[in-house]
């Protein structure tokens, strides 16, 4: 199968963030940021940081933590799960 040439010549470039928790839950899980937003969303949810595989856990909603990361420039682009959800984020390069 062949790959179409205006594939290949993208040019946009997108970097993407997971968010994992319960919408009912206090904390939740981020993974894919790089350490500037890792410092941002440290910084703006203050009260704990904890690493954990490939990631960071902060004391936050799930859905403050999707607002934040609107206001870094991220969106929602796939969202998966019941009873803990994650959240699949994009933001142009």
């Amino acid at each position: 199968m062949d790959i179409p040439t205006s594939v290949l010549l993208a040019t946009t470039t997108y970097a993407y963030v997971v968010v994992k928790g319960s919408i009912y839950a206090s904390d939740s899980a981020v993974f894919g940021l790089n350490e500037i937003e890792t410092k941002a969303l440290v910084k703006k949810f203050s009260n704990s940081q904890k690493d954990v595989i490939n990631g960071v856990l902060l004391k936050a909603p799930p859905l403050d933590i999707v607002n934040a990361l609107g206001q870094l420039g991220y969106r929602v682009v796939a969202t998966t799960g019941e009873a803990e959800v994650v959240w699949t984020l994009q933001r142009e390069v």
